[in-house]
């Protein structure tokens, strides 16, 4: 079915395009400034007052089961004036294909799978640069029909690269800024959903990490296994192992893509590279953590598939103690299969 993807036009009177031209010299004077701060960058005590271009995202769609709507609009650090952002970054159009997202997703944030929606963009026009034309749009609306109904959470990333850049529009220049927060969190209430900005860097390093790991993404899998090393290292640095592992457990079973398989792979190089002893035992008892009255899923997952990674002994003896536990528990049948799927699969290698 062929989508038809409308761009917002205002007509504006004399008045109007004047206060419109105005708006983008003070926009374009701010972005110039906020441009020149870069040194604030490496001085931590006047870090505060360093702010990169940002977005404003808001709902269009209460509703969790039927269309998810959702808008974002790109804003100046300070005053909030709208900024202009080359739409290409966002994403393409072509007739048979319909929308192409390009640094943008819209996606089940334990999959990382994006779906598939429609878009219509705010205040598209064109620019000439360098004999060139340009698109640029000062946001957008996405809808998609329905949401995975296993879902819990959903996620929005906007800006492009590790680093989280944008190409935006300065005095008739396009200028590569950094844009912040590159991620947002849709945390799935009874009816509907909650917007959360990751706001924290160190948050960031993490769940670009988990997310670039479990892309399976060959020619950068090294350098985020030592860059997720090094921040787990960093922010438990003086902690006992076994309090560092089910930390990092918390932090990979709340902010990691569980439905990427490549993931368990780094989650065990991770480990190999932190030295931790009696891994097993440690998963174990997060699986036990994860039960009852703390009941989570995603936990359970986490700890089934690490074990089934793992290949030891005892990662064999620690799924034969979960399956035991489990038999005379009321326990989702995908779980159980997942369960004896890890089995089997010691069993084969063995």
């Amino acid at each position: 079915m062929k989508h038809q993807y409308p761009t917002q036009k205002t007509g504006l009177g004399p008045a109007g395009r004047l206060l419109e031209r105005a708006r983008q010299r003070i926009a374009s004077l701010e972005l110039l400034i906020s441009g020149s701060t870069l040194f604030l960058d490496r001085m931590p005590l006047l870090r505060i007052f360093r702010r990169q271009v940002t977005a404003e995202v808001s709902m269009l769609s209460e509703g969790i089961n039927i269309t998810v709507g959702f808008r974002v609009e790109f804003k100046t650090p300070y005053l909030h004036l709208p900024v202009e952002i080359d739409k290409t970054q966002v994403g393409s159009e072509d007739n048979q294909l319909g929308f192409r997202p390009a640094s943008f997703r819209f996606f089940d944030w334990q999959s990382w799978e994006h779906m598939t929606g429609e878009i219509s963009w705010l205040r598209e026009r064109q620019v000439g640069i360098s004999g060139k034309t340009h698109d640029f749009v000062s946001g957008f609306e996405y809808r998609v029909a329905a949401v995975p109904t296993a879902s819990d959470n959903l996620g929005i990333r906007l800006a492009e690269g590790i680093d989280g850049t944008a190409r935006v529009l300065v005095n008739r220049d396009i200028r590569q800024m950094k844009f912040e927060p590159v991620y947002w969190m849709l945390e799935r209430g009874n009816d509907s959903y909650h917007i959360v900005a990751i706001n924290s860097n160190e948050l960031m390093v993490l769940i670009v990490s988990l997310s670039e790991i479990g892309s399976g993404n060959e020619q950068i899998y090294e350098k985020m296994i030592a860059r997720l090393t090094d921040w787990v290292r960093f922010r438990f640095k003086g902690k006992s192992q076994e309090h560092t592992m089910l930390a990092f457990l918390v932090y990979v079973r709340d902010w990691g893509p569980l439905g990427m398989e490549p993931l368990y792979r780094g989650i065990k190089d991770v480990l190999t590279r932190l030295d931790i002893t009696g891994a097993e035992r440690i998963l174990f008892d997060f699986y036990a953590d994860n039960w009852g009255l703390r009941d989570n899923r995603h936990g359970r997952l986490l700890v089934i598939k690490t074990l089934e990674v793992l290949e030891t002994q005892d990662a064999h003896r620690a799924l034969e103690a979960i399956s035991a536990h489990t038999q005379s528990q009321n326990i989702p049948p995908e779980e159980s299969q997942l369960i004896r799927n890890a089995i089997h699969t010691y069993k084969e290698k063995a």
